[in-house]
């Protein structure tokens, strides 16, 4: 059976952030340090849809993102606004 290797960071949150999501946690019926790991995970899943199969490097799937987002925007409308607001 193979174990998991887990990491540990310390993060800051703001007071504002730490009691919404202390609330949220709550409603869930779990800790919060729980609920922030569910989050994570949840969010760190859509990973695997950006990045190509043997794809591990942080840094590359990050540009990857980049240049999707970079690629689903208008242009031609974004070039209008910025003449616009001039």
């Amino acid at each position: 059976m193979a174990t998991a290797v887990l990491k540990r960071k310390l993060i800051d949150i703001q007071p504002s952030v730490f009691e919404k999501l202390s609330v949220k946690a709550s409603r869930n019926g779990v800790s919060l340090k729980r609920y922030i790991e569910k989050v994570l995970e949840d969010d760190s899943a859509d990973v695997d849809a950006i990045a190509p199969e043997g794809v591990h490097s942080a840094r590359i799937i990050s540009l990857i993102g980049i240049a999707k987002a970079a690629a689903s925007t208008d242009w031609e409308e974004e070039r209008l606004k910025y003449l616009l607001s001039k």
